[in-house]
C-alpha cells in the first residue's frame, strides 16, 4: 500500500509538472497580434503629419514552420521581403533583407495597432518617422 501511495505521488508530482500549454512554442513570436498585414494609420516625421504620402505602404508579418518572413511595399509602391525578429520584450523588430538591416524600435502591438519608430532617407538625410498602422 505504501508504494501504490509513493507511485501516485509521483504521478501526480511529473503530471504537474507537464508543459503548460499557453507558453509559446520555440521560435514562435510571444505576440499573435503582429502576424498580420498592416496599412498606415499616421506617419510624423517630428510633429509634420505626412501620412498622404504613405498611401501605398503595407507592413505583413508572417511565421510558419520556425520561418518568420516579412514583405513591405514602400511609399513608393517598392516592395522587398526577407526575415524578421522581435526582441523578447516585444518593444525592437529588425528586419533582414539582402544584408540590410532596419531596426523599428519602441513598438507598440495590439490587435488594432501597431506602433513604432525608424529613420528612413529624407530629402536632407535620415529623417526619424513615427509610424501607426492599423489591420490592412
Amino acid at each position: 500500500m505504501k508504494t501504490l501511495y509513493i507511485v501516485v505521488l509521483l504521478a501526480i508530482g511529473l503530471a504537474a509538472c507537464k508543459n503548460n500549454s499557453s507558453d509559446p512554442a520555440p521560435g514562435n513570436t510571444t505576440n499573435q497580434n503582429l502576424l498580420n498585414t498592416w496599412k498606415v494609420s499616421q506617419v510624423l516625421e517630428g510633429a509634420l503629419d505626412i501620412t498622404s504620402e504613405f498611401s501605398q505602404y503595407r507592413l505583413t508579418f508572417e511565421e510558419s514552420n520556425g520561418s518568420k518572413n516579412f514583405t513591405l511595399v514602400k511609399q513608393d509602391g517598392t516592395s522587398f521581403t526577407g526575415s524578421w525578429e522581435i526582441s523578447t520584450d516585444e518593444t525592437t523588430i529588425t528586419l533582414t533583407t539582402n544584408g540590410n538591416v532596419v531596426t523599428l524600435s519602441g513598438v507598440r502591438i495590439s490587435a488594432s495597432e501597431l506602433k513604432y519608430a525608424t529613420d528612413e532617407d529624407g530629402k536632407t538625410g535620415l529623417v526619424r518617422l513615427n509610424f501607426v498602422l492599423g489591420p490592412a
